[in-house]
């Protein structure tokens, strides 16, 4: 793989990251306004968004790591 597609690939999952955030941060917003009996399932809802981003996190990183093995 070439630094140029190495590097767009980094890319597209930070932006995947970010995205996924932001729809986090969204979310986060109706916290104020959801029901008692519904805040178990927002939380468990905004924990497995922020368990799928630390994953997608740590392979973001691993291919940076790459990237600087390969290519300084």
């Amino acid at each position: 793989m070439s630094l140029s597609s190495s590097i767009e690939e980094f890319r597209t999952m930070i932006n995947q990251l970010v995205e996924k955030l932001e729809e986090v941060s969204n979310s986060s917003r109706t916290i104020p306004s959801t029901e008692a009996d519904q805040l178990s399932r927002k939380f468990s809802s905004l924990m497995e968004s922020l368990e799928e981003v630390n994953t997608q996190l740590g392979t973001a990183t691993e291919l940076l790591e790459e990237i600087r093995d390969k290519w300084g």
